[in-house]
């Protein structure tokens, strides 16, 4: 993820060994870079809501979408069916209605 050289990146494990008290495992490791790529997204997001108020909406729903992932993703579906499910029942509904405003008229 990071393009780090080696004796960079050992320094830097180094370092966290020292304030944790021990080694990071890989899965540990792992964990902590993810954490840190989320923080730098939502440090960017910030700059965005700060700098570009009408773009709140969007930079709402893309923090809810980096802090919970799978949670919004699963909503996203919910709401993606509903929305074509009422866009259709809508649809349906003009198409009688003109077809009865046609007949009435004609």
């Amino acid at each position: 993820m990071f393009n780090i050289n080696p004796s960079k990146k050992l320094e830097r494990e180094f370092e966290i060994a020292k304030d944790q008290g021990r080694w990071l495992s890989d899965e540990e490791r792992k964990d902590l870079e993810q954490r840190e790529a989320i923080r730098s997204k939502l440090i960017v997001l910030t700059a965005i809501c700060i700098l570009l108020p009408p773009l709140w909406p969007f930079a709402l729903g893309l923090t809810l979408y980096l802090l919970f992932p799978k949670t919004i993703a699963r909503v996203g579906v919910v709401a993606t069916v509903f929305f074509l499910l009422g866009s259709l029942l809508l649809t349906s509904a003009l198409i009688f209605l003109l077809w009865g405003l046609i007949n009435a008229f004609f």
